[in-house]
């Protein structure tokens, strides 16, 4: 699995009507369900916001769920600026989102998964990440900015998650993020170890990326990011996916002009706005709506969203974050606008 690639190849007719109209509806949707949040990570890119008390609600979300679908959204991660088990309805918005045809994924950080919401969620995600980012007690409160019980709460949460999945015979990869900042690089090889003995099935370390708005600035020397690799010699059946490329690309910093991307992509945040990233979180003038006032394909299509993107186009990419999620996909889309010498030559 190369997890630092795009998918986009894998949909060519929406690429093509992107090609042929200039725009398409999204593929990939990721949602913010709530801003609260019961961690204050010392990485955490939106530290700039704050932390809110917001909650989508549950009938718009659900109307918005199938909009989606209808108009060809193929997937959600349900993640956000806060923490998305803290909603109340977010085992609904799961189960809703397969029903409804779309492939399912969340990010947490797991500390308030319990049994009822195990069974809910877990039979219909097609990934569970969990963001742990450290393999000791200590270590983990000093970064996630919680108490140190936190840390065995996760990894049971996750050994739970582990057994259920192979009692029931599900089919979801259940996995954890590492984000490698100063504070953590001793602790990689501690908790791919503990992840291996649970039964895990990946380990993704991750390089740490500077959100232009973010207080925090803890990026590590891609060389220093490089080494942690030769640490991970004997995975057993744990997948590590070490995020070389991204790494490298973060530190190039950004190669084209346009985010030609965002017609592939959006953001849903806890107070119902649609985005075009997390670059735009309370900023209405690069809003595109929201679904308290209008559905979501009616945003889409709407003349505010066309004239956001504009102004995004006129504005560049100068100021984005390096490595940002769209980041290959855009390397693509540009190379498709601009082809280079030999690109027939396949």
């Amino acid at each position: 699995m190369n997890i630092d690639n795009h998918k986009l190849m894998y949909h060519p007719e929406r690429v093509a009507e992107w090609r042929q109209k200039g725009d398409c509806y999204p593929i990939y949707i990721e949602i913010g369900p709530t801003n609260t949040c019961n961690h204050r990570c010392v990485f955490c890119a939106l530290d700039y916001l704050g932390y809110g008390k917001d909650f989508i609600e549950k009938d718009t979300m659900l109307s918005a769920i199938k909009d989606m679908a209808d108009n060809g959204v193929k997937s959600v991660m349900f993640a956000g600026e806060g923490e998305p088990l803290l909603h109340k309805d977010i085992g609904s918005f799961v189960e809703e989102s397969k029903k409804q045809g779309i492939d399912v994924s969340m990010t947490t950080n797991g500390v308030a998964f319990n049994d009822k919401k195990i069974q809910q969620i877990l039979p219909n995600l097609s990934w569970l990440r969990f963001s742990i980012d450290s393999g000791s007690d200590q270590n983990y409160a000093k970064i996630h900015g919680t108490a140190e019980g936190d840390f065995k709460r996760v990894i049971k949460n996750i050994e739970k998650c582990v057994e259920y999945k192979r009692e029931n015979n599900l089919e979801v990869t259940i996995g954890a993020q590492f984000l490698v900042i100063p504070q953590n690089m001793n602790q990689v090889s501690l908790l791919a170890q503990t992840l291996k003995e649970i039964g895990a099935d990946n380990f993704q370390i991750k390089p740490y990326s500077h959100h232009p708005q973010s207080l925090n600035s803890l990026l590590v020397d891609l060389e220093d990011y490089e080494a942690l690799e030769k640490e991970l010699t004997d995975p057993g059946n744990l997948q590590i996916l070490f995020r070389k490329e991204t790494a490298t690309r973060i530190h190039e910093g950004i190669n084209y002009k346009e985010c030609t991307g965002l017609p592939f992509f959006a953001l849903i945040d806890s107070k119902a706005n649609i985005i075009p990233c997390n670059l735009f979180y309370n900023n209405d003038k690069f809003t595109y709506g929201n679904l308290y006032k209008n559905s979501f394909s009616e945003i889409w299509k709407s003349k505010k969203r066309k004239q956001v993107i504009q102004k995004l186009n006129e504005k560049g990419c100068e100021d984005c974050r390096s490595g940002c999620r769209l980041d290959v996909v855009n390397r693509y889309l540009n190379r498709l606008k601009e082809p280079e010498p030999y690109d027939n030559f396949i």
